[in-house]
């Protein structure tokens, strides 16, 4: 993986600003539908957060051991929101196909190779997140051992053969910190194995992405233009329809505001001497709720009406 070569080619796509996610969330949706319902109607914000995490991506991707934390974070915020890790291949195709349009005659099959590469290592992390997230251990590929000697790590038989110091005559078990050094060394070794687990499979996926890409399906690119417009038409409705909710909102604490102060007076005048703090509160809480309820139930019920297809025949 050529990482000079993968960064700045990131760097001058990320020069496209918002039409990069745009245009990637479109192709996804085109490459697979079903995965629309696992997203707001807005992508504003998940706009963002895509960009930030790829910028994350690229700056660690040659540091896997600070990137590690921040992927598998990232996988189980994934899992949570119902991705699987059969929808990660997708995704692949995805964010490669966006690449490819944003660079042009730049998009080279070496180029291609580095970022396979990178989003081998990346859905690795992320999958086995997953995975552990779901109370099943990811299935890793081990490093070779010959039982010879000549490969000082632990294997199953060394871990359960692994002899511990007894604690000090005053204590029961086993010596504290001989236990823990165990944890340490059994830490480090599991991470590293992570680690070429992760690399073999984005040697494999780079093997395999060295080829052309035959039978993979793809989107046509008028589609996904006509969807980029769409979902920036859906988002400036939803927005507009937002700021004129709250404008209804402001609209109707006010009205109930005054007509609870005026359900006080009236309260105060009707009852006189006999007139009680509770009664006051109970009558101002009644014209509050009534007021609010109909002054911003009445728009609601317009539109409604004026969105409503008549029936027919």
């Amino acid at each position: 993986m050529d990482i000079p070569r993968l960064r700045a080619s990131w760097a001058t796509v990320a020069e496209r600003g918002d039409e990069v996610p745009l245009w990637f969330y479109a192709t996804l949706f085109l490459l697979r539908p079903s995965l629309r319902d696992l997203f707001p109607v807005s992508l504003a914000s998940q706009r963002t957060r895509f960009v930030s995490a790829l910028g994350q991506i690229v700056t660690h991707v040659d540091d896997l051991d600070a990137a590690v934390p921040y992927l598998r974070r990232l996988g189980r915020t994934h899992r949570e929101a119902g991705v699987r890790p059969e929808h990660y291949p997708v995704v692949g195709q995805a964010l490669l196909a966006t690449l490819e349009h944003f660079l042009g005659e730049r998009w080279t099959p070496e180029l291609a190779a580095d970022w396979t590469s990178a989003y081998a290592v990346v859905a690795e992390v992320m999958t086995n997140a997953e995975v552990r997230g779901q109370g099943r251990q990811s299935v890793l590929l081990p490093p070779p051992d010959t039982g010879t000697g000549a490969r000082n790590g632990l294997t199953a038989d060394r871990v359960r053969a692994r002899p511990f110091r007894r604690a000090p005559w005053h204590r029961r078990g086993f010596d504290r910190g001989d236990v823990h050094d165990f944890q340490r060394r059994l830490a480090d070794e599991l991470a590293t194995r992570d680690r070429e687990a992760a690399r073999l499979r984005a040697e494999v996926a780079r093997l395999r992405a060295r080829d052309a890409r035959d039978g993979v399906p793809t989107v046509d690119e008028q589609a996904v233009a006509l969807l980029t417009r769409a979902q920036l038409l859906a988002e400036e409705i939803l927005t507009s329809a937002e700021a004129r909710r709250r404008r209804l909102a402001t609209q109707a604490h006010r009205q109930a505001e005054a007509a609870a102060d005026a359900a006080g007076e009236a309260y105060r005048a009707a009852m006189g001497s006999r007139c009680t703090v509770q009664g006051e509160e109970m009558e101002r809480r009644l014209a509050w709720t009534r007021t609010y309820s109909h002054a911003l139930g009445m728009p609601l019920r317009v539109a409604d009406a004026a969105f409503r297809v008549p029936e027919t025949g």
